[in-house]
């Protein structure tokens, strides 16, 4: 009796024992329920994004442009793709159909005399309507000229975008222009540009950028 009484309370301490030992490994990559725990709460310490903050956002950002004035709408506007048998070098856009509001004499002579001194690669004329310091300064090179392409030939035949709009209580003109862009060789490439008009310290319109 006091055998079988010995070899139960053997059994039950080697019970314990293993028991303990499981429940305290020295394994390096064993998470604990506690940390599992901790690593899945929020951090109640971030302050969480508000709708009150979001709303400011879009505010700030609509408030930069108002009294938008278009006289094209990009969206309807059909452009012709010009081909090779189709390509003329010059200017050949009806500036009397979009002759209006803003879009006067002024805006349309500093325009159409840029484009020109495109096509007759004249870098001095195309500078003649740009205001001082203009990030337009350089466009003539970076748009129109290719030091691996000489004697590249253009047609503007079109406008896709004529609007006015007020920026920060600044006024400025947007004109966008189609053109074809012929190579030596005899390719034909259509693509578009944008001019921004803007006053300068004495009031005067003149090209800011192209873009």
């Amino acid at each position: 009796m006091k055998k079988l009484s010995r070899g139960i309370l053997s059994i039950c301490v080697s019970g314990v024992v293993l028991l303990s030992a499981c429940g305290h490994t020295d394994a390096p990559d064993r998470t604990t329920i506690r940390e599992a725990t901790d690593e899945s709460s929020p951090n109640t310490n971030q302050a969480p994004s508000t709708q009150e903050e979001q709303t400011n956002s879009i505010s700030a950002s609509t408030d930069a442009i108002s009294d938008s004035e278009q006289l094209i709408d990009p969206a309807h506007k059909q452009i012709k793709e010009i081909t090779a048998d189709d390509f003329k070098q010059g200017v050949f856009i009806d500036f009397d159909q979009y002759k209006q509001s803003f879009f006067d004499d002024e805006i349309i002579s500093k325009f159409k005399g840029n484009i020109e001194a495109v096509v007759e690669n004249n870098p001095e004329k195309f500078k003649e309507n740009l205001n001082k310091d203009s990030a337009a300064t350089n466009k003539y090179h970076f748009y129109y000229t290719s030091e691996s392409e000489e004697g590249q030939e253009f047609m503007f035949y079109d406008l896709d975008i004529i609007e006015k709009i007020n920026i920060n209580k600044r006024e400025q003109i947007r004109v966008g222009v189609r053109f074809a862009q012929k190579s030596p060789d005899g390719r034909v490439d259509n693509t578009g540009i944008t001019y921004f008009f803007t006053k300068n310290q004495d009031g005067e319109w003149g090209i800011e950028n192209i873009d």
